[in-house]
């Protein structure tokens, strides 16, 4: 064996042992070492492919593949991790020929199977995803992977009594499963066994996607134990703005435990934050480098930690509001431009105004998806609803996508103010002027209610975790009532329209 063989071979026999270990940062470094000096070697191929995909890296382990396949056009493992790297690329079409192309080469293979019907589940084909995953348990009735993967698709279809059952049979196969142990959390959440799902929430920090963005302290993590009186905590938001908005809640309870608060938020969210009290220090993200935090602080708690800390279950969430408020000067402002608006007409009476976000960021429940949005045409038949009423459209949309027929009912019907709302503040102010708001499941939705404004939520089919799967009241929110749907993907907008009436009448 040569020197450099020897050597190549050292090197990824460290990249398999940091693999197993779950330092894939490491293994990527060992296997890219050994690559060097055996750059046509398959097995280091395969494996760094394996490792691209444990670090989401989909573009550079898509590249790698085609490579793999270029020297083997028919090797298996290529295949898989193609398909796995299409799915996230979203070309679900292709990704399914590479995963039929690697059962072929491997029909016993239950990964190439669980794989298949992931992405089916993803593209609505959930009887075929089924089959899959059946399949896949067929071959191997240890798959900890397959469990999982019917488990979210019971999940879509609403029979969740299956998915526990599946979550469970997973975690007696491996208690220390961190998919799904969160997939776990996100269930009872759901079905509104809090006490055990905040518990299981917190594997959060462990699975693909979420760990790589948990921070690191030497301050330690505070989960409710440790008594706050002349304390120091950083409370530090994680995922997106209405998660924020939503458990700031939990801001004045740490104050009223003695504790002497920092909360970090995005930019967006600064000058709204700063009305939950005079004494909570509000910076914004990654503002502080981590060594001066760790010379500010005593604790440290991410803030979708805190209904845990706080031992919150559906009794006694502590659902008091207004906790934010907007600013006077700004209400002024929007007291004023919405007058303007209304005097250009011919009635002299002040018009009922409704305040409306229809579309999010692409993203819901944690995929990619545009689900929740009510389309051009649903907008358009709601607004007609309302046609020759004395009744004002108004935007809350921050951004404004391009769209020919939303343009449209914005040259009459809907008042654009995007270029208006820099930040969650102008928001707020905005909110004030509306006699009631009617949004789907996002940030604006969280805002409302946080302002404590009524509120028509609208819920997608399935619900997204906290939205727990029946009640029409929001638990977290007392002036927003949840309408759902009831039928995937259609939006009931009579039912919509009947409850705007109920505010006017």
């Amino acid at each position: 064996m040569t020197s450099s063989i020897k050597a190549a071979k050292h090197f990824f026999e460290e990249g398999l042992y940091f693999f197993e270990e779950a330092a894939f940062s490491k293994a990527e470094e060992q296997f890219k070492k050994a690559l060097e000096l055996a750059p046509d070697r398959p097995s280091i191929l395969v494996n760094l492919s394996a490792t691209l995909i444990q670090l989401r890296k989909w573009g550079d382990c898509e590249k790698l593949c085609h490579k793999i396949l270029s020297i083997d056009p028919v090797n298996y493992d290529a295949f898989l991790n193609l398909g796995v790297c299409l799915s996230h690329h979203d070309k679900p079409a292709e990704a399914l020929e590479c995963l039929d192309k690697a059962i072929e080469l491997n029909p016993h293979s239950a990964q190439a199977w669980i794989n298949k019907g992931n992405i089916l589940q993803e593209i609505e084909e959930f009887e075929q995803a089924a089959d899959c995953f059946d399949k896949a348990l067929e071959l191997n009735p240890q798959s900890q992977e397959a469990f999982i993967g019917r488990a979210n698709l019971w999940n879509e279809l609403k029979s969740y009594d299956s998915a526990l059952k599946d979550l469970n049979a997973a975690l007696k196969l491996n208690p220390s499963n961190s998919q799904a142990k969160w997939n776990k959390a996100l269930s009872l959440l759901r079905l509104g066994e809090y006490k055990e799902g905040w518990r299981l929430y917190e594997s959060r920090w462990e699975v693909p996607g979420m760990r790589e963005h948990a921070r690191h302290f030497e301050a330690p993590l505070w989960l409710g134990n440790e008594p706050l009186k002349n304390k120091t905590i950083l409370i530090h938001a994680e995922q997106g703005y209405g998660d924020t908005i939503q458990f700031s809640r939990y801001i004045p309870m740490l104050e009223s435990l003695g504790a002497i608060v920092i909360l970090e938020v995005p930019k967006p969210l600064i000058e709204i934050m700063h009305t939950l009290g005079a004494t909570t220090k509000v910076v914004e993200s990654n503002s502080i480098d981590t060594q001066e935090i760790d010379r500010l602080i005593d604790f440290h708690c991410p803030i979708m930690s805190m209904p845990l800390a706080f031992n919150t279950t559906l009794s006694n969430i502590p659902n008091h509001a207004p906790y934010l408020f907007a600013e006077a000067r700004k209400k002024d402002f929007w007291r004023k431009k919405l007058a303007d608006i209304s005097n250009q007409k011919s009635s002299n009476a002040t018009p009922f105004r409704i305040g409306i976000t229809w579309a999010g960021s692409g993203h819901y429940a944690g995929k990619k998806n545009n689900k929740r949005d009510l389309n051009a045409g649903d907008l358009t038949i709601l607004l007609d609803n309302f046609q020759g009423k004395d009744i004002e459209f108004h935007s809350l949309q921050i951004k404004h996508e391009k769209n020919q027929e939303i343009d449209r009912l914005s040259m009459g019907r809907l008042h654009i103010h995007n270029l208006l709302l820099r930040d969650f503040s102008d928001t707020a102010a905005l909110m004030t002027q509306m006699d009631v708001i009617v949004s789907i499941d996002t940030a604006t939705a969280h805002l409302a209610g946080a302002l404590n404004l009524p509120t028509l939520l609208l819920i997608p089919d399935p619900p997204d975790f906290m939205a727990l799967t029946a009640t029409s009241l929001s638990p977290w929110y007392r002036s927003v009532k949840l309408i759902r749907q009831v039928r995937r993907n259609v939006w009931p907008i009579e039912k919509i329209s009947n409850s705007i009436k109920e505010f006017i009448n």
